[in-house]
């Protein structure tokens, strides 16, 4: 059931990330950096405020032991005055923001992001309750069809000369879709009938769940706020698409693992299960695929960043080797919130988060008059200040020893030896443009030294790669038969 959900997410975050890295190369073409750096700006602005607007509904619904009708439409309830009453404030504070940042565009663009806060109390309840009873065959329809109509959006308003505002305009449709989706799907139309008896309940799990995911966003926006002060739109384009590229890994592989974790671990927990040993195998398969893939891409940043974004983004490419590299320190952040939500410790998940923030942020800040590469080498204290006390607190819940941590990323760290050797030689014995059959036989060459090494280390990911092969191939055979 598990592997068939993990199969289900993502094929689902597969599509939405080959939509949209078709929509970044084609977009990235016919926009300037500081179009694209305009919409970041206001993006990450938005997505804080949607941080409160969600107030951890959808992982309320989803842990929530003894879940009832009532619980149900009071936590439908309570976001449906929360997405109005913020959404509201997006507009009236929209002039403000603009003002701050002296850019007019941005007050426009707030405004049509905010349509989207009419939405999120269609499609979060629904698509939480389907994720609690692990129905991802549907949730991957509903996902595949919003990040397709996002990127039919964006392109086209964008070819239509429409600028940043097609990013926005993206974003609703995208909305659009998801909501509608989630009621054919799952017409339950009972939820939302007002209700606001068990709001003393949802408040504790909503307030500490609501500061954890404003501290996270914190995290990823705030280079871009920053930037976008001190050095202009320009330079937060030029760094959204660093920080982009490198998000590849995680959007085509590891955005997979959080929707299915949480319930199945939830479910566990309900039972009384430890979940020491389905952490470290978490952690094992996370690093297998993450860290290969972003060492390969700092490695092949030049052919990547000339494929994907066009001559006029080259000055991405030092920050991509950088920001990648970087971004290997977060690997154990894709489980801690799942475990840590699931056991009941979002408060002290809260607590780490806010006393890490402040690190990073100076981290940041310092950087930043010096120039956009410091600010891609300040990603290594803010990206460990954030880590390394979250990795601590789940340890402490969890009971997994450091040295049974050690043993499995060496594994991982192995295979990406393996991942980066043939990349590596051929970027030192070709220091120049690497041509399009040089970039292919490096990125199979990755694949089959991958490969290679998760045989050699008997890695964990092997067996559950087999496992998965193993059960396609029956059920085609049984299919066969009948």
């Amino acid at each position: 059931m598990v592997r068939r959900s993990f199969f289900l997410s993502f094929a689902d975050k597969s599509v939405g990330l080959v939509l949209a890295i078709a929509t970044m190369a084609i977009v990235s073409r016919l926009l300037t950096p500081a179009e694209v750096g305009l919409f970041m700006v206001a993006s990450s602005l938005v997505i804080l405020i949607e941080a409160f607007r969600d107030f951890g509904v959808a992982s309320f619904l989803i842990q929530e032991r003894e879940l009832t009708p009532e619980l149900t439409r009071s936590a439908t309830t309570l976001i449906s005055v929360l997405s109005l009453a913020l959404g509201l404030a997006v507009v009236l504070m929209a002039g403000l923001a603009a003002a701050v940042y002296e850019m007019p565009d941005l007050a426009a663009l707030l405004r049509i992001a905010a349509l989207a806060f009419l939405l999120a109390p269609i499609s979060n309840p629904l698509l939480a309750l389907m994720k609690r009873d692990m129905d991802f065959t549907s949730v991957a329809r509903i996902g595949i069809s919003a990040a397709a109509l996002n990127s039919a959006t964006t392109i086209g308003l964008a070819a239509a000369g429409f600028g940043a505002y097609s990013f926005a305009w993206g974003a609703v449709m995208g909305a659009v879709a998801l909501s509608v989706g989630a009621l054919l799907c799952r017409p339950e139309w009972w939820i939302f009938r007002p209700c606001l008896r068990h709001w003393r309940q949802i408040l504790p799990f909503g307030t500490w769940t609501t500061v954890v995911t404003v501290v996270g966003m914190l995290f990823d926006a705030m280079p871009r706020l920053i930037l976008g002060r001190v050095l202009g739109f320009g330079a937060v384009g030029l760094l959204s698409r660093a920080v982009s590229l490198t998000q590849l890994p995680e959007k085509v592989l590891l955005s997979a693992v959080p929707p299915v974790v949480l319930p199945a671990l939830s479910a566990q927990v309900r039972l009384g299960a430890p979940i020491s040993a389905p952490y470290l195998l978490g952690m094992s398969l996370i690093t297998a695929i993450q860290w290969p893939a972003l060492l390969c891409l700092a490695l092949l940043a030049d052919p990547i960043v000339r494929l994907l974004l066009g001559p006029q983004w080259l000055e991405v490419i030092p920050l991509v080797r950088i920001v990648a590299i970087a971004a290997m320190l977060l690997a154990p952040i894709y489980l801690a919130f799942s475990v840590l939500v699931a056991l009941g410790r979002v408060r002290d998940m809260a607590l780490v988060s806010l006393a890490s923030l402040p690190v990073s942020a100076a981290a940041v800040l310092i950087a930043a008059p010096h120039g956009l590469a410091a600010v891609a080498w300040a990603l290594f204290p803010a990206n460990a200040a954030n880590v390394l006390p979250m990795l601590v607190l789940v340890r402490r819940h969890v009971g997994f020893r450091w040295r049974d941590l050690g043993a499995t990323v060496a594994k991982s760290a192995a295979a990406s030896l393996g991942a980066a050797a043939l990349p590596a030689a051929l970027v030192v014995f070709n220091p120049g443009e690497m041509s399009v059959s040089l970039f292919a036989l490096a990125s199979l060459g990755a694949l089959a030294g991958w490969a290679i090494a998760l045989i050699a280390t008997a890695h964990p990911l092997r067996a559950e790669v087999m496992a998965v092969l193993g059960s396609r191939i029956a059920g085609s055979r049984l299919a066969a038969r009948q």
